[in-house]
């Protein structure tokens, strides 16, 4: 029986890559990036880091260790169908990533985005059959799971993220202005859920997107260092990225969690009354949504916390969590709700408790899409089966 589902996947994968050359429309951010730069993309998703070797031998090797076989169409179709399925997906199926992430939060609670897909594929199986199943195609290896785990099929749908929605972000390293140089990737991953109308939007253990961008190192006489933060977006488990910033909501959260004693592994990292003397977030008036660290020997530890808030109404997939993976124990910590939200009012940052936004947000049109938002064109109706072991290679699309 089994080795029959297998012959039936393996078809479908067939049959759906077949047709893609010919019916798929060109994402044009992924145009713009040469092959070489989308094959280095493909690989860090995937293995977390660049392989060497010439590109045909790479992009050999990717389809062959993510469906068994190789895509139809020319080098440039092939990464743009990998980098769609990886991260995109279509109305009807969720992205690949999208997927793992779903299976990581119903077992952990928590994913782990900063490492690559294999290596979170494989300590999955490992923990719940105490074996790997290596060798096989990624992407059934992660249809299995999935049917192993939960019943119903994961599917995504659009909900708004709204504006000024604090989060709780930890960071992963050691950061100090002597060892920093621009261009530096900032590790700070999600603390709790985020979660809308019980749509997961963001598992704990997401990735806030940060980089270094200006240092200056300490001159003599005493001058101090300088490092400058930016705090880009944050990356759910959709393709959609709210892009996020330090306002009142943020700096509030903050305040909150100096009062509550939560200093994380490290310290609390914010505006005003600072745990870290000479660090500040900065609102608009300075480095929008970023950071700004002063000094010669500060360190900021890992496990240190900090705030950030949306910086807008957004919209973005989500995962509709099926009634069997509800909990009550969850509170709204949204500190200043958009209007019309029906939230909890016991504050803006209770330590341990996920984000939770209560209530339909928006006026929503006969779409069901939201009526103030230009975001998206069309509201999906997801009807993947994934749950149920069947999948198809999703066409490339723009990522709104």
């Amino acid at each position: 029986m089994k080795a029959l589902k297998f012959l039936v996947l393996f078809l479908l994968v067939l049959s759906a890559s077949a047709g893609f050359a010919s019916e798929a429309v060109p994402d044009p951010d992924l145009q713009a990036g040469s092959s070489r730069q989308m094959m280095g993309q493909i690989e860090q998703i995937i293995y977390g880091y660049v392989a060497k070797g010439g590109l045909i031998e790479r992009l050999g090797k990717v389809e062959e260790d993510l469906f068994g076989r190789s895509l139809p169409g020319t080098i440039a179709e092939r990464h743009a169908a990998i980098l769609n399925f990886l991260e995109t997906g279509t109305d009807e199926q969720p992205s690949m990533m999208f997927k793992l992430g779903v299976a990581e939060w119903v077992v952990d609670k928590k994913i782990r985005a900063s490492e690559p897909a294999a290596k979170r594929l494989e300590d999955l199986e490992t923990n719940l059959t105490g074996a790997s199943r290596a060798g096989n195609p990624i992407v059934m290896r992660v249809e299995s799971l999935l049917a192993t785990l939960i019943m119903d099929p994961v599917t995504a749908q659009l909900v708004v993220i709204p504006a000024n929605t604090p989060m709780k972000f930890r960071f992963m390293d050691e950061l100090s202005p002597a060892k920093s140089k621009a261009g530096d990737a900032v590790r700070l991953e999600l603390a709790n859920d985020l979660i809308v109308n019980q749509n997961l939007i963001a598992p704990a253990g997401s990735l806030l997107l940060t980089e270094v961008r200006a240092v200056k190192r300490p001159g003599m006489f005493g001058m101090p260092g300088e490092v400058r933060l930016s705090f880009n977006e944050l990356k759910p488990l959709g393709p959609q990225r709210p892009p996020v910033w330090v306002g009142e909501a943020a700096q509030n959260a903050i305040k909150d969690a100096r009062r509550a004693g939560d200093r994380g592994e490290g310290a609390i990292v914010g505006a005003g009354a600072m745990s870290i003397a000479g660090a500040a977030l900065l609102g608009p008036l300075g480095l929008v949504g970023g950071m700004f660290i002063r000094g010669n020997s500060i360190k900021i530890p890992a496990g240190s916390v900090t705030f950030v808030q949306t910086s807008g109404d957004c919209t973005v997939s989500a995962y509709p969590i099926p009634i069997s993976l509800q909990t009550s124990n969850s509170i709204t910590t949204s500190a200043a709700p958009a209007k019309n939200v029906e939230a909890d009012t016991s504050g803006g940052y209770m330590d341990g408790r996920d984000t939770i936004i209560k209530g339909d947000v928006f006026n929503r049109n006969s779409y069901g899409e939201p009526t103030n938002s230009g975001l998206v064109n069309r509201s999906p109706q997801s009807s993947g089966t994934s749950g149920g072991g069947d999948f198809e290679l999703p066409p490339e699309q723009s990522v709104n």
